[in-house]
């Protein structure tokens, strides 16, 4: 996933997206969030529903845009969600490319044993691209990633996922999210939201002092447990329109465009 033509020129930091955010926290009440918006649209007056504060004014150009880009980017996080994978095709992916799965131990021995299969196939995929030529990688980063430029230095908040060509200065950097239990998502998968903002912002903050840009990749997959968090699969697309995911790769996608975004980003 790509971010939407039609607000790719819109920074970061723009406060467009903060009303994005809002828009979202009002959680699924269609008639609490149809009246936001008739407001917001009507008057270019921001509300906060259940609370006694005054609406505030908000610019018309923000008002005119959130309407169009809640139709647009539900559209596509609905065609986005399609590219989700059961446990079992993930894990025949693998088995296809003759790659070792994992499993994400935990300490109840009657929790769902999950495999890793999407760490799996990225990482091979990606392995082997890099061989093919005869670029570093750094597939399983054990500490997290420094750029360095000028006597200014930038670590991540966090331990990523991969990094090429290692882990100082690299150039690609991704995270993986996948969730593979058998009962319905909890706050983990809003906690991993959460984390590839705080990468995202933080790259982008660096890259505008730096001027030195490293692309931000990010992988998710389990169609049962999305299925059952649906409000925070839709801000990863949220996160790809902003700007602060460069590309989102969904399920199947790992099968058919991961290779091919290494051989335009190398």
């Amino acid at each position: 996933m790509d971010r939407l033509k039609d607000f790719a020129s819109l920074r970061w930091q723009h406060p467009f997206w903060e009303m994005v955010k809002f828009y979202r926290g009002m959680g699924r009440g269609d008639k609490k969030k149809r009246e936001w918006l008739r407001l917001l649209k009507a008057e270019h007056l921001c509300s906060f529903p259940g609370d006694d504060t005054p609406p505030i004014p908000i610019g018309k150009e923000i008002s005119d845009l959130l309407e169009s880009y809640i139709e647009a980017s539900d559209g596509q996080s609905k065609k986005a969600f399609d590219y989700l994978r059961t446990e079992e095709e993930a894990i025949a992916q693998c088995k296809s490319l003759g790659v070792s799965i994992g499993k994400t131990k935990t300490q109840s021995t009657d929790h769902h044993q999950s495999s890793k299969a999407l760490v799996g196939a990225v990482t091979f995929i990606a392995v082997e691209f890099c061989r093919s030529r005869e670029i570093s990688i750094d597939p399983n980063p054990q500490n997290r990633c420094v750029w360095a430029v000028d006597h200014s230095v930038h670590v991540t908040a966090r331990r990523l996922d991969g990094a090429i060509p290692g882990l100082v200065n690299p150039s690609i950097v991704w995270e993986i999210k996948e969730y593979w239990g058998k009962t319905s998502g909890g706050s983990k998968m809003s906690d991993a939201v959460y984390e590839c903002q705080l990468v995202g912002r933080e790259l982008r903050n660096w890259e505008e002092e730096s001027r030195v840009a490293a692309t931000h990749v990010v992988f998710l997959d389990g169609l049962d447990q999305w299925k059952s968090r649906r409000s925070d699969f839709v801000r990863f697309t949220d996160l790809v329109n902003q700007g602060l995911i460069d590309h989102l790769l969904i399920g199947r996608e790992v099968e058919t465009q991961w290779e091919k975004l290494l051989a335009s980003a190398l």
